[in-house]
């Protein structure tokens, strides 16, 4: 009878223990998967699943961004940059070579100037500009020049981030492109030939530049100083002309060189 009891209540024991490792298990098993639902429902997990679809979606290498910190820079450069700019500059043209023998004066040169910013380091610059020289050569005698240029340059701007201050706040930049450039001689009324005296003689070319400058901040986004220096390569139809041989002048050859500081207001 004794041992009937006591294997009863041995099996009763072993139930209850197998009930309660059950319950734990199964509430166990309820936990990870109320875990696991949430983790896939926040934010964080969607933000995820967003950004690997954006990235492996088949469209992915045509979209507006190539990375992350191409939109982080793109979106600084429409905080803080530039995107046009309209300037008015004098300065100083002077001519090299066989052609400064020829041409003096160059003072003042006049410019008109718009840039546009791609980002923050290029940008296109359009030049509009004009100098007055003259020359007193046999023989033309006494002769008036007016050199007219349209220039389309494109600019480099230096990262300076990491540089000192001074640096940092000169800007500078450098600058190459090309444009059309028009001579145009008033010969002299000294001229023995009567054909020449008082004409007007017109060259045209297309010609190269290249150079650099700095960039003063005046007011942020709002206004600079642009100091700049280009050398101007450029070669006229007369450019081995013989015309002043007798005055120790082979022909015009030399390239033309310009120094100039604009005023630039941007926005």
């Amino acid at each position: 009878m004794c041992s009937r009891r006591s294997g009863l209540a041995s099996f009763t024991r072993g139930c209850i223990f197998i009930f309660k490792s059950t319950l734990l298990a199964a509430l166990l098993l309820c936990s990870i998967f109320a875990q696991n639902a949430f983790a896939a429902d926040s934010p964080a997990a969607k933000k995820g699943e967003e950004s690997d679809e954006i990235l492996s979606g088949p469209y992915s290498e045509y979209g507006e961004f190539d990375s992350s910190e191409d939109e982080a820079n793109d979106e600084k450069f429409f905080q803080f940059g530039r995107f046009f700019g309209l300037g008015l500059g004098l300065g100083v043209t002077q001519a090299t070579g066989n052609a400064g023998r020829i041409y003096q004066g160059g003072f003042p040169t006049i410019l008109a100037r718009i840039n546009y910013w791609f980002d923050f380091n290029f940008a296109l610059q359009v030049d509009v500009e004009n100098s007055k020289h003259n020359y007193d050569i046999s023989p033309d005698g006494l002769t008036s020049v007016n050199l007219f240029r349209v220039l389309f340059d494109v600019k480099y701007y230096f990262d300076t981030r990491d540089l000192s201050a001074p640096i940092t706040f000169v800007g500078p930049h450098l600058i190459a492109g090309g444009g059309f450039y028009q001579r145009t001689d008033n010969i002299g009324a000294g001229n023995a030939d009567a054909t020449l005296a008082n004409s007007v003689q017109s060259e045209n070319a297309f010609g190269f530049n290249f150079g650099g400058g700095f960039e003063l901040t005046l007011k942020p986004k709002k206004t600079y100083l642009q100091i700049q220096s280009l050398v101007h390569l450029v070669q006229f139809s007369d450019q081995f002309d013989k015309k002043f041989v007798s005055s120790g002048i082979p022909d015009r050859t030399g390239p033309w060189l310009t120094a100039t500081v604009s005023l630039v207001w941007t926005w």
